[in-house]
């Protein structure tokens, strides 16, 4: 089915289905749009506890969500990303009606779950239920849209077990936006579990999770400035959580780096009529492991603010640079296979270059988030390699300027690529060369790039010796370095 006919199907599901569950008068059993007999007077009486959730957070911003009413009604489960930094909570009910709660009871940041207090009321709390799951089993979740209160259809399609011998379930099915904390239910209206949605999509946390979150937990008041973050003793997320999402973090950006480096190395071999020796095999491999850290970070969901948000903009820019390679395979491939870089090569070329941008206009939008996590992450400023730090723009870098070159964190003296027209080739570099010493000063593999331009800078005007490795032998150069940097190569005030 087209994208025009799954949203044709999503309108007609959340409407056609909604009026059917909140009419009164309608019979009290029903089918869905698939056939599933489900209880409308027991969603109707559900949906009564289901309340819309704002959270005002200590910087301004607002959360928005889902929660439902368990237990006497004075308690509410809802997705703990949502509760991050929390200053006031208001949950809003079909009726109109709104209530504020006064403070945290439990959180399970492995599974992304929170349970709040809320005055009590005569509102019933849902029931939980266990049950099995298995995929292809039928939920209806609740949703609100435009302040419609109502129910949407989701199937499970995959089971997720966890390292710890928990699991959970991906969701498939149309729905809107902002409904992370919705409840579950069976087709009586019992909570089987409770929707999340992360940066993978949304996922089905059994009840069995909820109920396990202690109700006695100390409470603790909005006001008196509770933060669910990694400072928060009773509310953190668990520290080992933290840091292997931290490495999954951290290892997507180096594999990211060293792509996008490879990617311009392929796509410089195929230049003129090299596309018919077909595409490297480096090409290959690297893509192969950026796809695997994509799907490793997929799965480091944490629930703590900052670092999901890290990773829902990472595997956009992962997603955008998998396809800018995928395209420019399909127009080599092309190449190849008509012996000339034509009009069908050339468009895939052109999309490639545009998936490329893209992950680096995605990429720089959430450089902010990337550096304050950078700022508290120990893993990240520890282990980072130093050229994804400049990369990054999370540490500066030494000069100023640049020689035109793509590296890679493996071997960071080594010139990738060595551009036409680039001060590097201005002074006497080729592509290949790895430089191993200047001015008498040995490189190391801990050094830089950075460190061979720091050198150039503090000699202008001035003739150095440089020794590479050139075609496996070492070879010894006189550079001329220039009285003053062209301004061609100095690079933006932001980097």
């Amino acid at each position: 089915m087209g994208a025009k006919g799954r949203s044709g199907r999503f309108v007609l599901l959340f409407f056609l289905f909604l009026g059917m569950v909140l009419c009164p008068g309608r019979r009290a059993a029903a089918q869905d749009n698939e056939g599933h007999q489900v209880d409308t007077a027991a969603l109707l009486k559900a949906v009564q506890s289901i309340a819309a959730l704002t959270v005002e957070t200590k910087d301004g911003g607002k959360n928005k969500g889902l929660a439902f009413l368990i237990a006497d009604g004075d308690r509410a489960v809802t997705a703990a990303h949502l509760l991050n930094n929390a200053a006031r909570i208001t949950l809003r009910y079909r009726d109109g009606s709104e209530d504020l709660s006064s403070g945290l009871l439990a959180v399970d940041w492995k599974r992304g779950l929170a349970l709040i207090n809320v005055p009590a009321t005569e509102r019933e709390g849902l029931a939980l239920v266990q049950t099995d799951i298995n995929p292809g089993t039928v939920v209806q979740c609740g949703a609100v849209r435009d302040g419609t209160y109502g129910f949407v259809q989701f199937t499970v399609s995959e089971l997720l077990q966890e390292a710890g011998g928990g699991e959970r379930y991906t969701l498939s099915g149309d729905a809107p936006e902002g409904n992370s904390g919705a409840p579950a239910l069976d087709k009586a209206g019992n909570v089987t579990g409770i929707v999340i949605e992360t940066g993978e999509g949304r996922v089905l946390v059994p009840s069995a999770y909820v109920a396990a979150l202690a109700p006695d937990f100390p409470l603790g008041s909005w006001g008196g400035g509770a933060v669910l973050s990694a400072g928060a003793s009773a509310a953190a997320p668990e520290p080992g959580l933290l840091e292997e999402a931290d490495q999954a973090i951290l290892d997507f950006m180096i594999v990211l780096f060293n792509h996008d480096s490879i990617y311009r190395w392929a796509d410089e071999k195929t230049g003129g009529r090299g596309f018919l020796e077909g595409i490297p095999q480096d090409l290959y491999d690297s893509q192969t492991r950026l796809e695997t850290v994509l799907g490793r970070l997929g799965r480091a969901t944490t629930g703590d603010y900052l670092r999901d948000k890290v990773i829902r903009n990472l595997q956009e820019v992962g997603h955008s640079e998998v396809a800018a390679v995928n395209y420019f395979i399909q127009a080599v491939i092309e190449g190849q296979e008509s012996k000339d870089w034509g009009a069908r090569p050339q468009h895939m070329n052109k999309r490639s270059k545009a998936a490329l941008n893209i992950a680096g206009e995605v990429l720089l939008s959430g450089l902010p988030d990337i550096h304050e996590l950078y700022g508290s992450s120990t893993i990240l400023s520890e282990k980072m390699p130093r050229d994804v730090k400049y990369y990054l723009g999370v540490e500066k870098r030494l000069v100023p300027f640049a020689l035109g070159t793509v590296t890679t964190t493996g071997d960071p003296l080594r010139l990738l690529v060595l551009y036409h027209d680039s001060l590097g080739e201005s002074l006497g570099l080729r592509t290949g060369d790895k430089v191993l010493s200047a001015g008498g000063a040995k490189f190391g593999a801990d050094d830089s790039l950075e460190d061979l331009k720091a050198l150039i800078m503090e000699s202008l005007g001035r003739t150095i010796d440089l020794v590479v490795e050139r075609e496996g032998e070492e070879t010894n150069l006189k550079i001329d370095i220039p009285e003053e940097i062209p301004e061609n190569y100095l690079l933006p005030p932001i980097l």
